[in-house]
């Protein structure tokens, strides 16, 4: 039988920081970067066993923009390691496994925002320089 490609689910958990707070329009910017740059940012630093990230935005206080401090985890909850994005790292990332029409969001949990990622056995071409087709 021929070995056949799935398609990885990974979870992406977000909260926003203590004292982060933003205008409606602040927030509208920080779900679209949530929703579409950062799983595509977050797929280059997966590691096999990963099945979770945990991620807090925070203001960055010099650049006066968002920093998303992520902590990726095993299935039983143990950290792999950590990373941080800055808003810039993140803004025109592209990832062409990353699906975000088969991806949804999943609820709150544990003051957690959790989003169902789907990232493709094979390239999805959802982005064309940069910009959803």
């Amino acid at each position: 039988m021929p070995d056949v490609a799935t398609d990885r689910k990974f979870i992406i958990r977000t909260r926003m920081g203590e004292g982060y707070h933003l205008t409606e329009l602040g927030l509208k910017n920080l779900q679209h970067v949530l929703t579409d740059w950062l799983p595509r940012a977050v797929y280059f630093d997966l590691t096999d066993d990963a099945a979770s990230v945990e991620v807090v935005a925070r203001k960055e206080y010099m650049s006066n923009k968002s920093l998303f401090a992520a902590t990726f985890k095993r299935a039983d909850g143990s950290t792999i390691k950590t990373a941080e994005y800055g808003e810039d790292r993140l803004v025109g990332k592209s990832c062409p496994f990353y699906d975000p029409k088969k991806s949804s969001y999943a609820g709150k949990k544990d003051g957690f925002d959790e989003r169902l990622v789907i990232y493709s056995s094979t390239p999805v071409d959802t982005f064309v320089f940069g910009r959803p087709k």
